[in-house]
Formats: structure tokens, C-alpha cells, sequence
């Protein structure tokens, strides 16, 4: 038979948050005990108001292509609304919707990079963010942080990976970020944006969880603390996790015009265009989701704060208080010996195999020492799972 698979495509595989989340339906739906806390997405139902909008987008026929950067009125309303939020003006052109921020990052990669152009990408990282840039034939540098810097980027280590003899062609930023759910201060967003500007490197600043932060924590993006570097970043962000939107598929990047031009004409050769009806819903989000969109924040931070206490009082584990998103990446690797595994992939196995629960190893994250679990759950489900979690923890730990 012939060979007609690229070595490109070869060496991707398919999302494992994905792949996991669809694992445990799949084992629910065999009837199989199983409790899943995989998802990065709100178990919230889409706000009332966003679905009418949608049913009666299809009424008017709003049923046909739309412009490959996307309708006008949401990038108009998307440009309004983060001109005032960011304290920095965007207007419409540069504005473009895309099939969910993910499709919005990978537009961004096409315009800023060229093949053999080094990305940063900050460990633990977005899983999808280093073959993203693979596929563009660009080198994802990963930068491994720690929790001597509370799993931050801080100037000294920007400056040293600048310094190297290959200059990087850009950083992929994440506040509040996932898997750590880690939302930078003020003084060090600056201190970074300042070093972007300095060095004249391109930013993606991936904003997605922007309105998901927690009490003690509030987000800053890049754009407002250092204006000047508007022209050489895009900003990513969207409607799925603060609307309750994941399968909508809706993103919007903020770019200076020129870049956002070509975004847009990549995209109108790569997909067309967004789906039409789902921008219509977007819109009614952007200018009147707001209520809905605190009323889950809070019921977050809720299970943010339950989660925790429960974790508390755990032993032989370590993890970062979150700041913002829905996750807790916790340290397990203290186990590995005792469970008789090797890594975070094996843990979870037997997390799975022993306990009937489902989460995500740390590995997918360059963090093979973690372990993700996501509170985007109803509080029965969280309970369930930490007694679980709770249960197998005991017995290695002893």
C-alpha cells in the first residue's frame, strides 16, 4: 500500500482534554460508575436570552455565508466593548471572529510566524498551544516554570530566553491560564508587557478566562498596563467559558489592523467563515450577558472555595490556590512510588482503574508531576469525586 500520510500529520495526536472528556461519557453511557472532572467548560446551560437570539437569527434567515473576518455588527460591538474595558481603541477592522479562541490562536500563529520561527510557550501550558505551532512548521521553546515562581513567568527568566542566540518570534501568554488557573498581578503583567515591547517580539495574550477570577485576584491584560504594545499583539478571547458558550464556537482576536487583515483573509481561505447563526447569539452576549455571565462567576468561585477545603485537608499534595478559569493542578508525584507508576498518565490509569475516576495527568500540560481537575461541576459531582480522590490518597499514602 501506498505511503500517503504526511510526516507532519504523524506526529499529532487528538486533544487528550478532549479525548478524556469524551472517554467518560462514553464509559457513563455504558452504564460504568464513573465520575469525570475533565471538562474545561461550564456546566451551566447557555443563558436564556443568547439561545432566543439564536432561534431568532434563524427565523430572520440569518442562515447564509457571512464575512470571512465575520458580521459586522458583533466585531463592531467587540470592538466597543474591549475599547472600553482595556482603556486602548480598537474599532472594527481590527476586530475578527473565528471559530472559538482556539481557531483565533491558530489564526494569530499563521500571521505573526513563518516555518522555523521559536514560540514561548510557558510550562504548564494549554495542552493544544505546542502543536499548534508545529503544524505551522514553527519550534514551540517551552519555558518550565515552577512553583518557586508560583508557576510565573518572571522578567529575569523573559530576559535570559531572550538573550539566547535564536531570538524567539513571540510569547503565547495565558492570565488566567489553564491548566494552573494562575491570574498574574498587575506589576507583573507590566513588567512583561514592558520586555515584549522592549525586545519588539510579537504577543498572544490568550484573555479567554478574563471574566473567571476569584476574590484576591482580578485580570489585567497586557494592552491596558502597557499601551504601546497594541500593534505588535493579539488579544484572544471569546464567548465559551464566560457565557457558557463552548459549542457555539465563537472567538474574537483584537489585533492591529494589518495583522487582523491577514487573520481574517487566512481564515477566509482556511474555513470560510464563522458560523452565522452562532455569531447572532454571540452578539446578544457581548451586549447583554453580562448578569448571566456574573451570576456563574460566583457559583464558581463557590466550588472554587468547596473544592479547596476539601483538597485542605488531603495529605501528600501540593497545588496552587487559583486565581481564576475552573481548575486545580495538583502535585501528586509524592504517590508515583507508591502507587507503583511513573508518571501522570499511569496515576490517572489507576485512578481510573480503582476508583471510577476520570481527570486529566499533568503531562498533557508539561507538568508531569500534576495532576487537572476541573470545578465546572455541580457540587454532588465535586463531592463524589474527592471522595474518591480522597479514598486512593489514603491508601498509597499510609
Amino acid at each position: 500500500m501506498a505511503e500517503v500520510i504526511s510526516k507532519r500529520s504523524r506526529s499529532l495526536e487528538p486533544s487528550l482534554t478532549l479525548s478524556l472528556t469524551a472517554k467518560a461519557k462514553e464509559l457513563k453511557a455504558k452504564g460504568e460508575n464513573v465520575v469525570a472532572l475533565t471538562a474545561g467548560e461550564p456546566d451551566f446551560d447557555t443563558p436564556e436570552v443568547i439561545k432566543q437570539a439564536a432561534i431568532e437569527a434563524i427565523k430572520r434567515g440569518e442562515t447564509k455565508y457571512t464575512a470571512g473576518e465575520g458580521i459586522a455588527p458583533l466585531r463592531k460591538a467587540v470592538a466597543e466593548m474591549y475599547s472600553e474595558k482595556l482603556g486602548v481603541p480598537y474599532t472594527a477592522a481590527e476586530v475578527v471572529i473565528s471559530h472559538g479562541a482556539k481557531h483565533s490562536i491558530y489564526n494569530a500563529l499563521f500571521a505573526l510566524t513563518d516555518p522555523g520561527d521559536e514560540v514561548l510557550i510557558l510550562s504548564p501550558y494549554w495542552t493544544s498551544y505546542p502543536d499548534m505551532v508545529k503544524i505551522l512548521g514553527g519550534k514551540p521553546r517551552i519555558v518550565e516554570l515552577s512553583k518557586k515562581t508560583d508557576y510565573k513567568l518572571t522578567p529575569e527568566i523573559f530576559r535570559k530566553q531572550l538573550s539566547r542566540k535564536k531570538k524567539p518570534k513571540a510569547l503565547l501568554f495565558n492570565s488566567p491560564s489553564n491548566p494552573a488557573s494562575i491570574v498574574y498581578r498587575r506589576e507583573e503583567i507590566e513588567a512583561i508587557a514592558k520586555i515584549v515591547l522592549e525586545s519588539g517580539i510579537a504577543l498572544i495574550s490568550d484573555e479567554i478566562y478574563e471574566f473567571l477570577t476569584f476574590s484576591g485576584s482580578e485580570h489585567f491584560s497586557p494592552v491596558t498596563l502597557v499601551p504601546q504594545i497594541k500593534d505588535q499583539t493579539v488579544v484572544i478571547t471569546g464567548v465559551s467559558k464566560s457565557y457558557a458558550m463552548t459549542g457555539w464556537r465563537v472567538g474574537f482576536a483584537l489585533a492591529e489592523k494589518d495583522c487582523a487583515y491577514r487573520m481574517g483573509a487566512f481564515q477566509a481561505h482556511a474555513t470560510g467563515c464563522p458560523n452565522s447563526i452562532s455569531q447572532w447569539a454571540a452578539l446578544e452576549a457581548v451586549l447583554k450577558g453580562a448578569e448571566d455571565r456574573e451570576m456563574m462567576r460566583v457559583e464558581f468561585e463557590k466550588r472554587k472555595d468547596l473544592f479547596g477545603k476539601r483538597l485542605a485537608r488531603i495529605p501528600s499534595i501540593w497545588y496552587p490556590e487559583p486565581g481564576g478559569a475552573f481548575y486545580y493542578l495538583v502535585d501528586v508525584s509524592k504517590l508515583y512510588k507508591k502507587c507503583n507508576v511513573k508518571d501522570s498518565f499511569g496515576f490517572c490509569d489507576k485512578l481510573l482503574a480503582e476508583q471510577g475516576l476520570v481527570v486529566i495527568p499533568g503531562g498533557a500540560f508539561g507538568c508531569d508531576k500534576m495532576i487537572r481537575f476541573s470545578f465546572a461541576a455541580s457540587e454532588n459531582e465535586i463531592n463524589r469525586a474527592l471522595d474518591r480522590f480522597e479514598n486512593f490518597v489514603k491508601k498509597y499514602s499510609g
